[in-house]
């Protein structure tokens, strides 16, 4: 085993039958804390990144493609997929003057091995600089019992852009989400108040996957968000260009800082939807032209 997992193996037995070894299968803890910031000594202003890490959840590495700033970091997850009874926790600062984009290399995974267990997994955003969060799509495997928590809080300058993108069962190997469930909470915080509170709860087959008020035969679906700092705001003709542009995502802007996107659709379109709404997004949030990660192109 590698020294950081954490694992605990014991040959007793269960009173459902299966050995401890065999129920402990799944029992990882991992967190990783990001902490983006500015290199003093960088006339330029570069952003740094400091990072930690407990159990199997790692930055490959931090990259520059867009100069000294903004600072691309991948998060590795070496085992592939989650199990009932993980635990994964991501902890991220983003320091005032600082611009973080944090993306993932492949699709995580939610297995439905050891279903007996729920996996969790929190995503805790403190943002006061420049934030970009879009990893590689969810894909919740039939069985999986996830509880999923993203927490945002913005400060007065904070300015980001974000995508949660989920796949329910993998459809193209005949396997649907028939039995298990999920359920997400995502809260945003802007100068300390609480101006969005979504909640997703999804059970295997629920009715809600072909409701004409759920997902309309879909399962897969995505949400993006986009936070002004203080300095900005949504222009009717932003908005305009949105709606015509990436005319499938129903806009809606909740607060005169924050703008949300939702989108139904099959996930290979989907994740190609959510790409060019960003692409649109950052030059309005950020300030920055599009200049994708190079593991989007692989």
């Amino acid at each position: 085993m590698h020294p950081g997992d954490q694992r605990h193996w014991s040959s007793d037995s269960d009173p459902s039958g299966h050995s401890a070894v065999e129920s402990a299968l799944a029992s990882w803890t991992a967190r990783l804390a990001l902490d983006f910031n500015l290199d003093p000594h960088q006339p330029q202003l570069k952003t740094r990144l400091n990072h930690q890490h407990l159990g199997p959840l790692r930055i490959q590495k931090a990259l520059y493609p867009e100069g000294a700033s903004p600072c691309h970091a991948i998060i590795v997850h070496p085992p592939g997929g989650i199990a009932g009874g993980d635990r994964l926790e991501v902890l991220i600062n983003s320091q005032p003057g600082s611009h973080g984009l944090v993306t993932t290399p492949s699709a995580a995974k939610w297995y439905g091995a050891n279903a007996s267990l729920e996996a969790s997994q929190l995503i805790d955003i403190d943002l006061q600089g420049a934030f970009e969060w879009l990893p590689q799509e969810t894909i919740v495997f039939n069985r999986a019992r996830v509880r999923s928590d993203i927490d945002i809080r913005v400060g007065k300058h904070g300015a980001m852009l974000g995508w949660d993108h989920l796949i329910f069962g993998r459809q193209a190997s005949g396997e649907s989400f028939a039995e298990g469930h999920f359920r997400q909470s995502l809260n945003i915080h802007i100068e300390g108040q609480l101006v969005w509170h979504d909640r997703l709860a999804l059970v295997g087959d629920d009715a809600l996957f072909a409701s004409p008020i759920g997902l309309r035969g879909y399962y897969s679906c995505a949400t993006l968000w986009a936070i002004l700092p203080v300095s900005k705001t949504f222009t009717e003709a932003t908005m305009q260009t949105l709606r015509e542009q990436s005319a499938q995502l129903a806009w809606t802007l909740l607060h005169p800082r924050l703008l949300v996107g939702r989108l139904l659709a099959e996930p290979r379109q989907l994740k190609f939807l959510l790409q060019d709404a960003w692409a649109q997004l950052r030059p309005v949030v950020l300030g920055l032209p599009a200049v994708a990660p190079r593991l989007w192109a692989t």
